[in-house]
């Protein structure tokens, strides 16, 4: 459980967060760039670049937010640019770029008009179906501010895109309409209103999105939220054509056509009986409807080896909820439980010129993807202050999911179980050490209905011992520790000696420091270090034994020197040294492998400017070696970080 100062809690309930899956693009709509995004408000012109580079990857983000304004003309550019790469046999490039400009006039004070202009790509190495994808929108643009609280802004323009060789253009428009803490007779509604729709060459998208939300204060401990969301879409995209197809219909891409229909429904009332004791009881549903088409469609002959053809998926998820806040002089307790069933059906759709058993066998294959899933939960938390240097917490959770496939050839049916205990005692002396040691107990257990795969049947147990401390013995001095001992025990009920299925067993201890020692005039010395040693082996559940296979031991060192001068620049200088001990057993005799060494200098340089800017380099030269086989390398790695306030 996360340490809490409990006793500045106040049990006033809170509006609670839903994250809601909401419609944007498919699996592969990152490529298809179908959508319009809406133009960012930036509060702040601001760049940011992050950079790192080593041996087997670099990775580099950069932002760009700059707008500026001079009497009723103004501009707003934005760009967004990530690239990764990953170094293996070859280098693979995954790249996206989105370019946004928009010139605006304020024609009234609460409107603006203008044009505006967007280009994104994305490039990728590494799939076929989504490298290599460019879009470009041109558009007229205008913003409207209607009685403080309602915000609208509309596109209308022309829009030109490029997937995997595919071209297509035509006319794309945008709406979108938004009323935030909008009051009517003291029930405070926020609501978004979205119309998008494009009609290119080969491809019509759209998306139509209704999400609203109303809140309600009936007296000073109890209130009620309602909301909705509802989206109707559609995304047509490409992607390769299977040999059948390219050879009848001449093609090298096919076209999906998604639709999807999606509706939340949801509420949640806070009711305080008294300031001690507070009830919240919620409840939503959810169902989503997706249907998947494709525009050239294999001969019925191979229509079962291309798998393309057209399915629809329903899925329908129920929650309820009820949670429950009580004080008790300085004991604070919570306690929740979740109700929640979900179902997802798959059908198959448009079998015009399939033959009764090519329909018989699709049919089975979509019949094989249903599920349904009831899970119960159910959550305690326990908090008391013995005095204001000692406190104990307590947490508890358990949970049941019931997994159905409705399906006689499926044989997925389980349960699962898992259960969470933890205990811990929090000290703080307020003057310069604090310690939290916190025991956690964890058990899982996973059981197959049918005996086809009844033999992955297990359960697991976690013991783990942790603690953590700060301690500040001088002014200038600070050290952090942690300790922690754990034990992983893993049973299956039915062990297999030609499967090789057997119980197992992973046990670990860890030890951890940082400290820091500040000399003055600048001068600071860090060090970061950590011991682990941890085992895998056999377990033998019906002695509580372990025989050993595998044995490591890790070492990790890091002295730094830093030199601050004038709170601007910080210089540091270090060496970081790792090393790993690799052990098998012959019999019970522990025999070493091998031995992995990374070592190597590093240094570092930031500058601190106005408005929070900073610029961080960190760089470093890695030596790694290897004793079995014998062989060494060397890495130069590096990290840049750039924000600048404008």
């Amino acid at each position: 459980m996360n340490q809490l100062n409990l006793r500045n809690l106040t049990l006033k309930i809170s509006s609670i967060k839903y994250l809601i899956l909401l419609m944007l693009l498919n699996e592969a709509a990152s490529a298809q760039i179908s959508s319009v995004m809406t133009d960012s408000v930036y509060n702040t012109n601001i760049f940011q670049t992050n950079l790192y580079n080593d041996l087997n990857s670099s990775n580099l983000s950069s932002i760009l937010n700059y707008g500026k304004s001079s009497g009723r003309f103004g501009f707003n550019l934005s760009n967004t640019f990530l690239s990764n790469v990953s170094k293996l046999n070859r280098n693979f490039f995954r790249d996206y770029n989105n370019l946004k400009l928009l010139l605006y006039y304020s024609a009234l004070e609460n409107l603006n008009t203008g044009v505006g202009f967007q280009n994104k790509f994305f490039t990728d190495d590494r799939n076929i179906q989504t490298n290599q994808n460019k879009s470009s929108y041109i558009y007229a643009n205008a913003d409207a501010r209607i009685r403080g609280s309602i915000f609208i802004n509309s596109k209308l323009g022309f829009k030109a895109e490029d997937q995997i060789g595919e071209f297509n253009s035509g006319p794309s428009g945008y709406f979108e309409a938004q009323a935030i803490n909008y009051d009517v007779n003291e029930y405070l509604t926020n609501g978004r209103l979205i119309l998008f729709y494009e009609n290119l060459d080969q491809k019509i998208n759209h998306n139509y999105e209704l999400n609203a939300d109303i809140y309600k204060r009936f007296a000073s401990l109890s209130d009620n939220k309602g909301m909705l969301r509802y989206y109707n879409q559609k995304n047509d995209f490409y992607f390769p054509a299977s040999p059948g197809i390219s050879q009848i219909y001449g093609v090298k891409n096919n076209i999906e056509k998604r639709s999807e229909n999606f509706i939340y429904i949801g509420d949640i009332l806070n009711y305080g009986f008294s300031k001690d004791v507070m009830l919240s009881l919620g409840g939503s549903f959810q169902n989503r409807n997706i249907t998947r088409e494709y525009k050239y469609k294999p001969p019925s002959s191979t229509i079962l080896f291309e798998n393309t053809y057209d399915n629809r998926i329903i899925e329908n998820n129920l929650e309820i909820y009820s949670n429950l806040n009580y004080v008790w002089e300085d004991l604070y307790s919570q306690l929740r439980i979740i109700l929640n069933e979900r179902s997802e059906n798959h059908s198959l759709i448009n079998t015009e010129g399939l033959t009764s058993s090519q329909i018989s066998e699709l049919e089975k294959a979509e019949k094989n993807k249903n599920n349904n899933s009831r899970r119960t939960s159910m959550l305690l938390n326990v908090y008391y202050p013995v005095s204001n240097t000692n406190s104990f917490a307590f947490t508890g959770s358990t949970s049941l999911l019931r997994y159905d496939t409705d399906f006689q050839q499926n044989y997925d049916d389980r349960d699962e179980t898992e259960s969470i205990i933890a205990a811990s005692h929090i000290f703080n002396n307020l003057f310069n050490f604090d310690t939290e040691t916190k025991f956690e107990f964890i058990e899982s257990k996973l059981s197959y209905i049918f005996s086809q795969r009844s033999a992955n049947n297990y359960r697991n147990r976690i013991y783990r011992l942790s603690s953590y401390s700060n301690f500040r013995p001088a002014e200038r001095f600070i050290t952090k520790n942690f300790f922690q001992v754990s034990a992983n025990y893993t049973v299956y009920d039915y062990e297999d000696l030609i499967s090789q299925i057997q119980s197992f067993s992973y046990r670990q201890l860890s030890i951890r420091d940082s400290s820091s020692y500040n000399f003055g005039k600048g001068f600071k010395i860090n060090f970061a270090g950590e011991l682990k040693f941890y085992e895998q082996g056999e377990f033998l559940n019906n002695s509580f034994s372990v025989k050993p296979i595998a044995f490591y031991t890790e070492q990790f060192y890091m002295p730094e020197i830093n030199y601050l001068f004038k709170n601007f620049l910080n210089f540091g200088i270090g060496y970081k040294y790792f090393s790993q001990h690799r052990y098998n057993y012959d019999e019970s005799e522990k025999v070493l492998s091998n031995i992995y060494k990374s070592f190597g200098p590093m240094g570092r340089a930031e500058i601190y400017m106005n408005n929070n800017s900073s610029v961080n380099f960190l760089i470093g030269l890695d030596k790694i070696e290897y004793i079995n086989p014998s062989q060494s390398n060397s890495s130069l790695n590096f990290q840049l970080n750039i924000l600048w306030n404008m």
